[in-house]
């Protein structure tokens, strides 16, 4: 079977969602639900190390890929998540090749730079051989750069072209914001999307998107990108709230 990191690169259409609350418990409803990952948002939501442990614990359990949005680009922070056993990190304002570039040097033993513990989660608690553990982490651990800045789009054909780079992910409301426009649908942010796409396409990099309508996705599948953040569990658990109310008899 593909490691998720080779289904996300070989661009497979995958489905995942953000997960905004500190509790193991929804880590593991979400992956029995049979989402194919989700990003715990360490960017915009409170999470503690000792939280992220657990959480990364109950997606082992269940067979959930985690990844972790960290809050910057920050060599420790990277490595301490992927020592907890996450599947990958993304990392928020890439734009710039340097930038993606020490993205990667972070997540990546084989950059010699990363420090190196076998006594992890990641590394079976020293239970199996290092080089053999840091070869497997090098392989199996994603690296996704965020593009939502005005900045990355002249330069995303240099972002694409670290190899070592598993996904663009574009975020269309810093994009908005970093464009001067009050609206994700703004033509300037389209062109930027379609741009990114273009150059995820060119390259063979694989382009994500989060969503909040499913009814995007055949569009956006037509420009190439592949890898879906649909809502997050806060939106999930009101939109299941505000079903049930709909439903309410009158008084």
């Amino acid at each position: 079977m593909n490691s998720f990191r080779q289904r996300v690169r070989a661009r497979e259409t995958v489905l995942g969602t953000f997960i905004k609350t500190a509790s193991h418990q929804v880590v593991e409803v979400l992956g029995v639900a049979g989402l194919d990952f989700a990003i715990v948002d360490a960017e915009h939501a409170p999470f503690d190390l000792a939280t992220l442990d657990t959480m990364a614990l109950a997606g082992r359990a269940v067979g959930l890929p985690l990844l972790v949005r960290v809050p910057e680009l920050n060599t420790v922070p990277i490595g301490q998540v992927l020592d907890l056993g996450a599947a990958g990190v993304v990392v928020p304002h890439i734009y710039t090749a340097e930038a993606a570039r020490s993205a990667v040097t972070a997540a990546k033993y084989s950059a010699g730079k990363r420090g190196f513990s076998p006594s992890t989660r990641a590394g079976s608690y020293g239970s199996v051989d290092g080089a053999a553990y840091r070869a497997k982490a090098d392989a199996e651990s994603l690296v996704w750069c965020q593009i939502e800045d005005k900045a990355a789009l002249a330069n995303l054909d240099a972002i694409c072209a670290v190899e070592e780079i598993d996904c663009l992910f574009l975020g269309r409301a810093d994009l908005s914001l970093s464009l001067g426009v009050d609206s994700q649908k703004h033509p300037d942010v389209v062109s930027a999307v379609k741009a990114t796409a273009a150059a995820g396409n060119k390259a063979g990099r694989t382009v994500g998107i989060p969503i909040s309508d499913v009814t995007e996705i055949p569009d956006l599948l037509a420009l190439g990108i592949t890898t879906f953040v649909h809502s997050t569990d806060q939106g999930y658990l009101t939109a299941g709230v505000r079903t049930l109310l709909r439903h309410r008899p009158p008084a």
